[in-house]
């Protein structure tokens, strides 16, 4: 159980130093969980030190009441209170039974909050305290045991550095709100000062702003932001009560302005004069005839979409004074100037902060996407004040846009701020009113118009069926701000309120700078994961080396026969002098017009493994690259094949296309070509290219100049062009099928793959090189990569003598067909023969997809008799790679064949939960089931 427990209690302090100073909360979350871990209580509270208020604040609670006992704080130097007594002398306490302790507020608490027996430790860090951590039961004498002190003590010890950073950091932030605050109030000041004496008539000027009526009310009310008066008891009486309610009937406000703060009457949609004060219902009525005050002309400040207020001027005469037109006017002029100045003065120092902490960021070095954006997030929540939020990426399926934060498995590729209150965000499609009511949202509008928007009323907008879609139904507003780099939106920045119309315009404009500061950088870190992604892919291809093989070449080419020997001294002449071309597009600008870019076409049957001679001349090339030029990264590499789109979509693949450029095409898009700039770029089944593309491929390699698809400006970009085919292009010449001048400049270099018929004396050491791969994708979990199967001499020979019309992915068919139903710790002649013989005779047919099948149909059937489930059999096996996506998509096409005519069914049909239930856990087991088919397999 101990072990358990440090394993636990690791990974919970992994998790705090991951995350940076701005997740205050978040690292409380997961600190009272690891409390809660080591003393087996469910009842805690934290208390942290804050000198921006001289208290020591609850930050954390758990348990009962956990809300309220929030709200409680005390004094940091004062030691008649235990916590502030256990913070001062840094001595801890036990107290078995609260109801006989001789502090009142103990007293207090264990009658209120039930807390019987209490645990207080001091958080002390570099010596001097930082806070109390207080562990808590309903039960009289249940504190924690020595050896839980000792082990939370220790615990605490580690991450207690963390927590006071950011502690230091939260206060920083709630500090320049302050000082934002104390602008305001004084241009607020300045501003109604001057407005007294601009008419002699008035004799108290004030600016009302929404405000909460508490912490944490739903509902807001006015707060006096500045008043002045030259009667110096008359500005005191005002300012006496700072808070005017907006609850109905309350206050002579309440009529046309509602609790959140949006003007609900049009006529105070412009300025109001109320003649006669003392006749209408006010809220502080006394104040009204103690100071004599007789009318009032009100002018009122508010965002013209949402109606909500940004300020009320209020302007009071002592008696019954009719402005005229000209003193209206400048009282509407000052009124207007009273905002500018509010805003643009009281948000600066905000604004320095995010300039300040957003260019230090973009400073440091984060490997990968992900914890970048997870940065990003965290100060972005903080700095604006929000309580949660998250970042979406821009993924295409299907043919169509999608935000996706996290995969099926819950791993994040986008960012969550405070995760516990965004749970399980599923993938949300790009688009406007074209979507359906229920598919439509906030963030999919902002990444489809490529705009900034708003929620200010989460409610409101769900009863008007806008864009919002609820993820938990805490979420009062929201906005969202587009990262886009070269019109292309990249992801979607969304922040979240618990309370309604919390953002504004500031707030918009703040996230516009955090956006426009990273999305280069954003763009360039994808670039870079994108094609580190590739290359890791090629390297694992190339790397993998057999030690009971000994005839690999060059990267792991195999074999001694001549044909393969061919193939080795063709990389080697090819690679130095076309890398000396890639090298001038480093250092210089070459013009291509009259030299045209150099180009490689690999021809050979399917599956001989084209693929993979072009991954060997890459990472010969890269192999190079990286020598030359050191630091740099990566050779860049984009691999595509043509069979796998048709029309447009080809084009728009190697060569982009505008916005608008076809059904579909959301936003402009770079293609391969001109994202593998500097690099290599491989085609696949360039046979298969239809005319309009092979006369831009054709263009492009004369001279490296192409347009996209929609657009008509010329664009340029170098790249060493690698075509692979498997039919005859000669055939396809004289059919007037393929350009014959394209042909011409594809075939300047020429290496042919041999079939296996071809190299019969390799098959023997190529056996043994992919039943070592195979094994390692598809041994059991308790099977270690030293019990792969070695493969006797006669199942050898057998292989060799076999005729092979589909090459090497016959013999992978083979061999994985084999490995899976041998019948001793070797593959033998007869596993060899048996695997021949399920194959068929014919394997032209396709012996990869017979076995795929095959392999479907036994697990389809063990699903129906009850002998595993969905996650049992399909979902853990792929997870594991154990299986094939192929075998997980025919698995599927089984259970629709057999009514599955709908998703339900088919989740129904594979045991894979009840989708008919309400139940919870059924309810996030169909959606974990299709967010696995839709994104993981990506079935139609």
């Amino acid at each position: 159980m101990d072990i358990a427990i440090d394993q636990r209690l690791a990974q919970i302090t992994d998790k705090i130093r991951n995350y940076g100073k701005e997740n205050l909360e978040d690292i409380l979350h997961v600190l009272v969980e690891a409390i809660s871990l080591i003393t087996t209580r469910n009842r805690c509270r934290v208390y942290l030190e804050d000198l921006t208020v001289g208290s020591l604040v609850c930050a954390a609670a758990t348990g009962l009441q956990a809300r309220a006992i929030r709200e409680r704080s005390f004094p940091i130097n004062n030691t008649g209170f235990l916590v502030s007594r256990v913070y001062v002398t840094q001595e801890e306490a036990q107290i078995e039974d609260a109801t006989t302790v001789s502090y009142p507020q103990v007293r207090e608490l264990a009658e209120r909050f039930a807390i019987r027996a209490s645990y207080h430790l001091p958080l002390i860090h570099q010596g001097r305290s930082v806070g109390v951590l207080c562990v808590d039961s309903s039960r009289k004498g249940q504190i924690p045991t020595d050896s839980q002190r000792q082990r939370l003590k220790g615990f605490l010890a580690e991450v207690l550095p963390l927590i006071d950073h950011a502690r230091k950091y939260h206060q920083q932030i709630v500090m320049a709100r302050r000082v934002d605050e104390a602008k305001k109030k004084e241009a607020a000041f300045t501003m109604v000062k001057s407005a007294v004496r601009l008419i002699d008539k008035l004799s108290l000027a004030s600016v009302l702003v929404p405000s909460p009526l508490a912490p944490g009310a739903g509902e807001e009310g006015l707060q006096i932001l500045a008043s002045y008066s030259e009667e110096k008891e008359a500005k005191l009486l005002y300012e006496d009560e700072r808070l005017i309610s907006l609850g109905a009937g309350e206050s002579l406000l309440s009529r046309y302005i509602n609790s959140s703060g949006v003007i609900i009457d049009d006529t105070l949609l412009s300025p109001l004069y109320i003649p006669d004060l003392p006749s209408e219902p006010l809220q502080k009525r006394y104040l009204t005839e103690q100071l004599g005050l007789k009318s009032l002309y009100v002018v009122p400040r508010y965002e013209p979409l949402t109606r909500r207020v940004i300020c009320l001027v209020n302007y009071y005469t002592t008696e019954n004074h009719i402005f005229n037109d000209f003193e209206k006017g400048l009282l509407e002029a000052h009124a207007e100037m009273a905002q500018r100045v509010i805003q643009e003065i009281g948000d600066e120092h905000m604004e320095i902060q995010v300039l300040s902490e957003i260019n230090d960021l973009l400073q440091e070095r984060f490997e990968g996407v992900q914890p970048f954006l997870t940065r990003i997030l965290s100060k972005a929540t903080e700095l604006i004040g929000a309580d949660t939020g998250s970042i979406a990426l821009v993924r295409e399926h299907g043919g169509e846009r999608w935000l996706v934060v996290e995969e099926p498995d819950g791993r994040l590729v986008g960012a969550k701020s405070k995760e516990w209150m965004k749970k399980n965000i599923p993938p949300i499609r790009i688009g406007g009113k074209n979507l359906p009511p229920e598919e439509r949202s906030l963030t999919g509008y902002v990444a489809h118009t490529g705009r900034p928007q708003r929620v200010d009323d989460t409610a409101e907008e769900k009863r008007n069926g806008g864009f919002y879609r609820e993820i938990t139904e805490v979420i009062k507003s929201e906005i969202a701000i587009p990262v886009v780099r070269d019109d292309e939106v990249l992801a979607v920045i969304c922040l979240d309120s618990q309370r309604p119309h919390h953002f504004t315009d500031e707030h918009k404009r703040i996230l516009l700078i955090i956006e426009r500061m990273i999305a280069r950088y954003m763009s360039d870190l994808q670039r870079i994961e994108k094609l580190t992604t590739e290359v890791n892919r090629l390297r694992s291809d190339v790397g993998y080396k057999d030690p009971k093989i000994s005839s690999y070449k060059l990267g792991n080419i195999i074999g001694n026969s001549p044909k393969a020997n061919d193939l080795v001294e063709f990389i080697q002449r090819i690679t130095p002098p076309i890398f000396n071309r890639i090298a001038t597009w480093n250092t210089t600008d070459v013009q291509e017009a009259t030299l045209g870019l150099p180009s490689i076409l690999i021809t050979g049957e399917t599956g001989s493994g084209k693929e993979f001679l072009f991954n060997n001349i890459f990472s010969r090339l890269n192999e190079i690259y990286q020598v030359k030029f050191k630091g740099r990264g990566e050779l860049p590499v984009k691999k595509t094949n043509i069979a796998a789109y048709s029309g447009e979509l080809t084009y728009s693949e190697l060569f982009g296309h505008k916005r608008g450029a076809y059904t579909g095409a959301h936003a402009d898009r770079k293609g391969i070509l001109e994202e593998a700039h500097g690099g290599v770029v491989f085609l696949d089944e360039i046979g298969d290219a239809d005319p309009k593309t092979q006369v831009q491929l054709l263009r492009f390699l004369d001279n490296g100049g192409f347009v996209r698809l929609g657009d008509n400006q010329t664009r340029y970009a170098r790249v060493l062009f690698i075509a692979a085919t498997n039919k005859n292009l000669g055939k396809l010449i004289e059919q007037g099928l393929f350009r014959e001048d394209l042909y011409h400049r594809l075939s300047e270099l020429t290496v042919e793959v041999p079939s296996l018929n071809q190299r019969r004396e390799d098959i023997p050491d190529l056996a043994t090189h992919f039943m070592g791969k195979l094994f390692r994708v598809y041994k059991k979990p308790e099977e270690g990569e030293e019990d792969t199967p070695p493969i006797t001499r006669n199942a050898q020979n057998l292989l060799a003598r076999h005729h092979y019309t589909g090459n090497i992915r016959e013999l992978r068919s083979i061999l994985l067909r084999a490995l899976f139903f041998r019948t001793a710790p070797v593959i033998s002649e007869e596993d060899i023969r048996r695997a021949l013989e399920n194959l068929g005779a014919r394997v032209e047919e396709g012996a990869a997809e017979k076995l795929t099948g095959q392999l479907a149909q036994e697990i389809f059937a063990a699903i129906g008799r009850g002998e595993v489930d969905f996650w049992d059999g399909v979902y853990a096996p792929y997870s594991e790679n154990r299986i094939s996506r192929d075998v997980v998509a025919a698995i599927i096409d089984l259970a629709k064949n057999k009514g599955g005519t709908s998703m339900p069914k088919v989740a129904l049909a594979l045991r894979a939960c009840d989708p008919a239930s309400d139940h919870d856990d059924d309810r996030r087991s169909f959606y974990k089931f299709k967010n696995f088919l839709y994104k993981t397999i990506r079935i139609g």
